[in-house]
């Protein structure tokens, strides 16, 4: 991840006077500054925004020509259907604007197209059975302003449609009756990022003549799962939303707040981000989304209920498909890994839930990703696709339109259908446009940092204070922040799937708790426990009435070099599985052995001290498979290596450390029975002779090697003699001798100490 930190010329001297004045901390008025927000007064209406944050409704085109029609029909007892879409921001447009028209005595109905079976959309068979159940007046919410050819069909009978959306225009409006949309090319509207709910609440503004406080929930649902911007009027819909949902009589959305088990006291951003806008999208994902428009609505407890179980179980079913298809698709990411935009496609993945796969896959690669399935029954391609900071993925798609049946968006999303017969040739042609989308942006992944916290100012008072900024969202993000040379400590793998990674960040004899979710694989680099800079988001955990600040982490980097310990690992297919690594080798019978697992994209090394060390780009990770016999050629190697993120494998089958050197005792037996039998013969009497001295073969050897050496004996044609009067020599002073306490002591240091002791050592090298 490439970290973007702000300009840090803000003058030290007015935010030392500002936190003055507003007792506040320093990096509360940093991270305003870096907002924008230069005074006292500005900070303040943007922590409480108040009813003037609202634009005029009427300044919206079309506004006044819309609610002259829909009361025309509401004068004439004309029949309305509300036309909604299928995701959470579709059915709080819907219930809005339903409602509203309700409060105003109108005859009206509400239609949810099913993604499946009618697609996204104004289309012509759904609008031609309104028409037929008495519709008169057809108005869409949350989608509209690409549906050409059902408005001109309902033109063509007599039925006027109005279209309110928010989505990106298409260079050619449809000929519908009126069209009130923020980005309206005529228009100019003061918050052109309204969501479809945010467009529903200022027409049902226009309609009763005052803000209709009771809608506010619904519209801060659609508004923050939409993923708008979260600034000017979206901020206020959002604040007083939120607030309304606290003190909610909706009976639909309180029963679905208990199912889900949530508590009234503490909804905010995330909840309905993360808790309530997921189960709600799930119903449409996976089928008719219809229900949760009656569940909004109702006014039956025993309905509610019965419809928020149903909307849970959904949510669940939806999750068990997401997790199955993104493992999937990350099995087929080896396909992909030289295209700029990853296109991955299999039959028979649901087509409801490949968005959510979609942006998982891109998480994973920073790369724009597409995600496709098929029928096979009618050659027809679906898909969804998910963008990655820099890369308009609404753009590129527009490019390459000619092969595509249908597409919409924006720049951070997509869906799309095609012809199977289309596939190959829109594979080939999305890569090509993409590249040359790179060429001109920064295509690559961004983390925006909000700024740098001091350690010792991280506190529940600092909290409580970045909280006024609420609700966070696009443009008013979360502050991230970057926390620097943190030693981790207590690394523990923890979640039912073991995919997320818990531990305690050390400095100054103080601890910050931390959780990273989805990041299990940062363990054995964390255990390595090299100083770290972590970016993450400061919150509060409370937990039995204790409240402890908690980090949840984006992303880290290490200061040091990174040592993973791999000493124990048994799983080869592991070992070997690491991309681009260099296997080192000190010892030939070693590399003979693995050299046929390394993989082709690997390299293995077989050190010579007669030869210079093989040049390795510094960014490939250094695997050490075996150890020397000496210390100082290890170090050598370690010296020359030690920025590279290092795997240390250590294989080491002989035990010399366990063994140690034979006593004394041992030799002087030894030396008595060859003295006593003469000559022996090596091949027939070695095992005889391991039994009477109760030696393993490995010992027995180096003991016989260092009477050879000593010149105790003398070995000629496969015949050990003794030499009868051999001159007294020290069995220490040998080479053998010394080498086999060289190897005890790189065995010692390298293979059997503990891991803070490794890693102690290596970092004094």
């Amino acid at each position: 991840m490439i970290w973007e930190i702000p300009d840090k010329t803000i003058d030290e001297t007015k935010v030392d006077a500002l936190a003055a004045e507003m007792n506040a901390s320093k990096t509360f008025i940093k991270l305003c500054m870096n907002r924008g927000l230069h005074t006292k007064e500005a900070i303040d209406r943007f922590i409480n925004p108040t009813a003037d944050w609202f634009h005029d409704p009427f300044t919206l085109y079309e506004m006044d020509k819309t609610v002259e029609r829909i009361q025309e029909a509401l004068t004439s007892g004309q029949k309305i259907t509300v036309y909604g879409d299928y995701d959470a921001d579709g059915v709080t447009s819907t219930v809005i604007l339903y409602e509203a028209i309700e409060m105003l005595g109108g005859q009206v109905d509400y239609y949810i197209p099913n993604r499946f079976i009618e697609g996204y959309g104004p289309n012509v068979e759904a609008f031609n059975k309104l028409i037929e159940n008495g519709t008169e007046l057809i108005i869409t919410v949350d989608n509209g302003v690409a549906g050409h050819e059902a408005i001109t069909h309902a033109n063509t009978l007599g039925i006027d449609v109005i279209v309110t959306d928010h989505h990106e225009c298409p260079k050619e409006l449809p000929d519908a009756y009126s069209i009130v949309h923020p980005r309206h090319p005529k228009g100019n509207y003061a918050c052109p990022d309204l969501s479809g709910a945010g467009v529903s609440l200022k027409v049902a503004t226009a309609l009763l003549g005052e803000i209709p406080e009771e809608l506010l929930d619904l519209a801060a649902i659609g508004t923050i799962a939409d993923l708008v911007s979260l600034t000017g009027e979206n901020r206020a819909i959002a604040y007083f939303g939120l607030k309304w949902m606290k003190h909610s009589q909706r009976i639909g959305l309180l029963a679905l707040l208990a199912e889900g088990s949530i508590p009234l006291e503490s909804i905010d951003e995330e909840t309905v981000g993360f808790k309530i806008a997921p189960p709600i999208n799930a119903v449409g994902r996976l089928g008719d989304a219809t229900l949760v428009v009656d569940l909004l609505t109702t006014f039956d407890d025993e309905e509610a209920q019965r419809l928020s179980r149903i909307i849970i179980n959904k949510n669940e079913e939806r999750k068990a498909l997401v997790n199955q298809i993104t493992l999937e698709a990350f099995d087929k990411l080896e396909e992909q890994s030289d295209q700029a935009i990853v296109v991955l496609h299999e039959p028979g993945w649901h087509e409801g839930v490949l968005g959510i796969v979609a942006s998982k896959v891109a998480d994973k690669v920073s790369k724009p990703t597409i995600i496709l399935t098929s029928d096979p029954n009618t050659e027809k391609v679906k898909g969804s696709g998910r963008s990655i900071n820099g890369f308009n993925i609404y753009e590129c798609m527009n490019e390459i339109r000619d092969y595509l049946s249908h597409f919409g968006g924006h720049e951070m999303a997509c869906g799309l259908s095609l012809e199977m017969n289309q596939l190959d040739a829109f594979i080939e042609a999305v890569n090509r446009q993409a590249e040359q989308l790179m060429e001109d942006s920064e295509s690559y992944r961004k983390l925006d940092i909000s700024g740098i916290v001091e350690w010792e100012d991280i506190s529940i008072d600092l909290i409580d204070e970045l909280n006024a900024l609420k609700p966070f969202g696009q443009e008013n993000e979360k502050p991230l922040f970057k926390l620097e040379s943190l030693l981790p400590d207590k690394v523990k793998i923890i979640g039912a799937d073991q995919s997320h990674l818990k531990a305690s960040l050390v400095k100054n004899e103080k601890q910050l708790e931390m959780i990273a979710f989805q990041s299990a694989e940062w363990e054995e680099v964390w255990r390595s426990s090299p100083k770290i800079d972590v970016v993450g988001y400061l919150d509060i955990n409370e937990w039995n009435g204790n409240k402890k600040v908690q980090l949840t982490a984006a992303d880290f980097k290490t200061q040091d070099s990174v040592i993973i310990d791999y000493r124990k690992e048994g799983n080869q297919k592991r070992l070997f599985s690491k991309v681009g690594a260099h296997y080192l080798f000190f010892k030939k019978e070693h590399f003979n052995k693995w050299k046929p697992h390394i993989t082709r994209d690997s390299t293995g090394y077989l050190l010579d001290e007669n030869k210079d060390l093989p040049t390795i780009h510094e960014a490939d990770p250094v695997v050490f498979m075996d150890i020397p016999d000496e210390l100082s050629d290890f170090e050598k190697v370690f010296r020359n290596y030690k920025d590279h993120t290092l795997y240390l494998f250590f294989y080491s089958p002989h035990e010399y450390y366990f063994k140690g050197v034979p006593k004394r005792e041992q030799f002087t037996k030894l030396y008595k029975w060859l003295l006593k039998n003469k000559t022996i013969h090596l091949a027939n009497e070695t095992e005889k002779l391991k039994k009477v001295m109760k030696l393993d073969s490995e010992t027995l050897k180096f003991m016989i090697m260092v009477f050879l050496e000593n010149e105790f004996v003398t070995i000629e044609d496969g015949k050990l003699s003794i030499r009868s009067q051999p001159q007294k020599k020290n069995l220490e002073d040998t080479i053998t001798y010394q080498k086999r306490l060289a190897q005890i002591k790189t065995e010692e240091t390298l293979v059997y100490s503990s891991f803070n002791e490794l890693v102690s050592y290596l970092r004094e090298i």
